[in-house]
């Protein structure tokens, strides 16, 4: 009687150790499975987190190149505008389409495409329908325009002091 009941006690201790360790087992499975939810639930908020960064930097990307090339638009019309001015200048002084395109390289429709540039400024400027953003014409001091140059007809044109515009547009 004496080793059965050493005999159940002991198959009662290995049972309840069973029972500890599964018990132990089961509770980790528990954390495991939460954990695993939990680095789930983290890595798709830093993914939304990250989508909302990408899409914050390719607008504020798309933004800046559109100013970047709105400003380069403006910056080449002012330039165009210039070298228009300054061929009128050179037709004013006698010069030909073709003599200005060859002494500048640049084809005869180029020259003239400046000139129309220039002379649809000029419209422009005379009936005040300046666009806004365009810069304005020189100031006129003494009846003279600041910056201008009188050409032959009696006209004025504005001229940059400045050739690298001129040379830019011509070239371009």
């Amino acid at each position: 009687m004496e080793a059965r009941r050493i005999a159940n006690a002991e198959r009662e201790a290995r049972e309840q150790a069973i029972v500890r360790s599964l018990s132990e087992f089961l509770g980790e499975l528990d954390k495991l499975d939460h954990a695993e939810q939990s680095a789930a639930r983290s890595e798709e908020t830093a993914r939304a987190k990250a989508a909302e960064q990408i899409a914050r930097i390719e607008r504020e990307l798309n933004e800046r190149v559109e100013r970047i090339r709105q400003a380069s638009e403006d910056k080449a019309a002012v330039i165009r505008r210039a070298a228009g001015a300054a061929a009128q200048v050179m037709r004013a002084n006698g010069e030909t389409v073709a003599s200005i395109a060859a002494q500048s390289g640049q084809t005869q429709a180029r020259v003239r495409e400046l000139l129309r540039l220039a002379d649809s400024e000029d419209h422009n400027s005379a009936a005040g329908d300046q666009e806004p953003g365009q810069p304005s014409r020189p100031a006129e001091q003494d009846g003279q325009p600041s910056g201008g140059v009188a050409t032959a007809d009696g006209h004025q044109a504005a001229v940059s002091v400045e050739a690298g515009p001129v040379a830019e547009a011509l070239s371009a």
